[in-house]
């Protein structure tokens, strides 16, 4: 494959631990999916993976789980300097439940106007967001605050992503509900324990052991018997068909599914 392979948001988890209990988690965090830290070296492994595999990398994020419960957060926001000068911007995202230690924010104040914190505002749940909000303030980094609670907020709620089950679909009905799904839309690769996936869904609904795997739903980053060029092909198709995911995803009606509360806590 020759044409440029571009990442237009490439996710890593380097844990599904977190900081609340929500009953309505998106990552299924409330029982289905085991909360556990990915080993620092395994994370780093996976990124030094995904920078070979990809012509450019837009943004990079990290993403939990709660990323600051991570015990090795900070070096794992070290090692990711390496790599710099090949992403446009580096977003964290965070409930704002835990306020970064010393050696954290010193980590994160390396990578300067690259910056991006996401908050996720839940009201009195996000007790450090203030600090964060005074910290980003301070340093001139670019906040990002996404109202969680009261009324009005962020894209109206969150919507019940639970009891994941298989759709039904018609073939064609559900390549094309795939296709204009959201998370299609938005391109938003997600890394989890070796695996590359097209999206949040595909990487944790396989976590829950739903279904088999399903030949290139996702890339096996520290698998070798792959060539790289064979791998670049599976993620260059990434977004032309549907996941085994797909026939168990909500998602793909997000514009017209109701809404609810977000963050109540089991």
């Amino acid at each position: 494959m020759n044409e440029k392979l571009s990442a237009r948001r490439l996710a890593i988890v380097p844990t599904t631990h977190c900081s609340l209990n929500c009953k309505l988690c998106g990552d299924f965090l409330y029982g289905p999916v085991k909360r556990r830290h990915i080993p620092l070296e395994d994370v780093c492994g996976d990124i030094d993976a995904c920078f070979d595999l990809f012509d450019e990398v837009v943004w990079l994020q990290f993403v939990g789980g709660e990323v600051f419960v991570y015990p090795d957060f900070a070096k794992l926001l070290n090692y990711a300097t390496k790599y710099m000068n090949r992403f446009e911007r580096l977003i964290i995202e965070s409930n704002a439940t835990i306020f970064p230690n010393e050696e954290e924010q010193k980590a994160l104040l390396q990578y300067g106007d690259k910056l991006s914190i996401y908050i996720s505002d839940y009201g009195e749940l996000s007790k450090a967001k203030d600090q964060f909000v005074a910290f980003c303030e301070k340093h001139n980094i670019h906040l990002v605050l996404k109202k969680y609670n009261g009324e009005d907020q962020y894209f109206g709620g969150w919507i019940d992503n639970t009891n994941p089950h298989d759709l039904k679909e018609p073939g064609y009905v559900l390549e094309a509900n795939a296709r204009n799904c959201p998370q299609n839309r938005i391109k938003n690769m997600h890394v989890y324990d070796g695996k590359l996936h097209r999206c949040a869904n595909s990487c944790f609904m396989l976590e829950m052991g739903l279904f088999p795997p399903k030949d290139r739903d996702f890339v096996l980053l520290r698998d070798n018997t792959l060539s790289r060029e064979e791998k670049r092909e599976i993620i260059a198709d990434f977004y032309e068909y549907s996941r085994r995911s797909c026939r168990y995803c909500k998602q793909k009606y997000m514009d017209i599914l109701p809404r609810y509360p977000a963050a109540e806590q089991m």
